[in-house]
């Protein structure tokens, strides 16, 4: 009996531990997401401005990957990984279903934009606008300063 309840408890300490762990794992994935799409969005706007000549191709490689982010963001922030080195604001958890539809509108006007590549850069940078006005809006009312 001792050694079961010894072993049940040394079980729940590796599970806690691999939690803990696993938190702290997402909050890193998800940061590092929001990297790569601060990188995106830095190229497309550098080609909007004629810092970087513009390339219907790359306009639509860095707004699709935007756009697959975006699918795939909301799922990065299970219950409890608030918790840690982060600056996601309590209302990702309190208000999931706005963030998961802003997430999904970002998704959609980001391939839009990726879309409008081939149309130009005039058209890039209109379709664009709503990436841009995307991010603000939700660092504004899903992040922490």
């Amino acid at each position: 009996m001792k050694k079961r309840l010894g072993l049940t408890v040394a079980l729940i300490g590796v599970t806690a531990a691999t939690l803990a762990f696993a938190q702290a794992d997402v909050i890193v994935m998800r940061q590092q997401l929001m990297k790569a799409n601060g990188q995106a969005a830095k190229i497309s706007v550098g080609m909007i401005r004629g810092d970087i000549p513009f390339d219907a191709k790359v306009a639509a490689a860095v707004a699709s990957s935007i756009g697959h982010d975006n699918a795939v963001f909301p799922d990065l922030f299970p219950d409890g990984s608030d918790k840690g080195e982060t600056k996601a604001g309590p209302a990702i958890w309190s208000d999931n279903a706005g963030f998961r539809a802003l997430s999904a509108k970002m998704s959609k006007d980001a391939e839009a934009a990726a879309a409008a590549a081939a149309k130009g850069k005039d058209a890039f940078a209109e379709a664009f606008k709503a990436v841009g006005a995307n991010c603000q809006g939700c660092h504004e009312k899903y992040r922490q300063s």
